[in-house]
């Protein structure tokens, strides 16, 4: 087959390496699995905890996308990615970890591991197709529209919940979203449409009226959301952005673009109430009952190092420790330490394996490197191990790994 080699840099900036890469031109997967494939994609900024169903909206979305993968079998599952052998020996010894030590809790451990095993298949089967470069940009597109839609959701007040909090002001979210995940959400909104745009993939985006109201609609958004680890993890994202381009002028081009939108998002947390007195107490040491829970996880830690405390058990050993008066489990806060205090240095070992393989495949492409960088700093002050938009940037940067299953017609 023909593959259509392109010396434009925007081609490169968001599609895997053409030695890796199908052919622009090429076969595209069947229409049911790729707009699957963009509903579980679009649905991952609407998830709603506080619902009447048993499942959430995204469980449903990445279901319906995983029963629709056997008719692109080959292209979703031809072959495994080494990351995700690490992952999957990872689930192997949460199992084991869950057997020893969660035998209380073993209905939530079962929940949480089904999640954790659907979560697995997405990846495998969205990094797949995503790295045919036209997925992989509607998917990145799809992410943007979801995000700017929340965004005007919420300044419309519908679905939206406000917490105020007791510096001052109020956290704002939707559908009753934990507001440190929708942070995160918006923020790789931003990266998205931000790679889009100095990759050139996007002709709408390349439009000045139109990129930077979107940017501001969604960094404020991000702001309101009175995420101290978002606003982080989104500078972390658009720093790795500013370092983008193939050519010098690129580079000050779109790390001038950059820099810009990280003023105007500095300018934001400074100038609302909320967000600034956050940081002051951030400043001063209270970091929202994380510097109680950390010591906890170290000690737990050195208790029990090889399998850890075992899945949903850690979260009821934390609340104990901490003598946590309002609810029965605390979360860990911390992707790393959850990792180790659920299944020890044992789980540790491939689960990080496997992520740095992930770092690996990032550095092949901008967006999907903006994206992990967001989601790693993300997760130093949140667990969201669990989290569909963790599994998606995992599966965008996998896109790029050039150890991949063909697509129909590539050779």
């Amino acid at each position: 087959m023909h593959l259509d080699v392109r010396t434009d840099a925007t081609v490169a900036a968001l599609a895997p390496p053409v030695s890796a890469a199908p052919a622009e031109h090429g076969p595209l997967v069947n229409p049911v699995v790729r707009w699957a494939l963009y509903l579980f994609v679009f649905s991952i900024p609407f998830e709603m905890p506080q619902r009447s169903i048993p499942l959430e909206t995204t469980t449903i979305t990445a279901a319906l996308f995983l029963l629709t993968t056997p008719l692109e079998r080959r292209a979703c599952y031809g072959r495994i990615p080494s990351a995700l052998l690490w992952f999957g020996a990872w689930l192997w010894v949460f199992v084991i970890a869950a057997l020893v030590g969660s035998q209380e809790h073993a209905l939530l451990a079962l929940q949480l591991l089904g999640q954790l095993v659907e979560l697995l298949l997405v990846c495998w089967a969205a990094g797949n197709l995503m790295r045919d470069r036209r997925v992989f940009r509607a998917a990145l597109m799809t992410l943007v529209v979801a995000c700017a839609l929340w965004a005007v959701l919420e300044i419309a007040g519908i679905g939206l919940t406000a917490n105020r909090v007791w510096t001052g002001g109020e956290r704002e979210t939707m559908l009753g979203q934990n507001a440190n995940l929708s942070a995160l959400i918006l923020s790789a909104g931003v990266l998205a449409a931000v790679g889009l745009r100095h990759g050139g993939a996007s002709r709408l985006l390349r439009l000045p009226f139109v990129f930077w109201p979107l940017v501001g609609l969604l960094g404020g958004a991000v702001v309101h959301t009175g995420s101290r680890g978002g606003v982080l993890a989104l500078t972390a994202g658009l720093l790795v952005s500013a370092l983008s381009g193939l050519t010098l002028w690129q580079r000050l081009r779109n790390g001038f673009a950059v820099l810009l939108a990280m003023a105007a998002l500095a300018w934001g947390a400074l100038h609302v109430q909320m967000m600034r007195n956050r940081f002051v107490e951030a400043a001063g040491g209270s970091l929202a009952g994380r510097e109680q829970i950390y010591p906890v996880l170290l000690h737990m830690l050195i208790e029990r190092p090889v399998l850890g405390w075992g899945p949903i058990t850690n979260q009821f050993e934390i609340a104990r420790r901490i003598h946590e008066k309002v609810r029965p489990r605390r979360d860990a806060h911390n992707l790393a330490l959850e990792v180790v205090t659920t299944t020890g240095v044992v789980g540790a070992i491939p689960f990080f394996a496997g992520l740095w393989a992930c770092f690996l495949a990032a550095r092949r492409g901008r967006a999907a490197f903006a994206l992990f960088a967001e989601m790693m700093v993300g997760t130093t002050s949140g667990t969201w191990i669990a989290s569909k938009l963790l599994w998606l940037v995992l599966a965008l940067v996998l896109a790029r790994d050039p150890t991949r299953a063909a697509l129909p017609g590539e050779r």
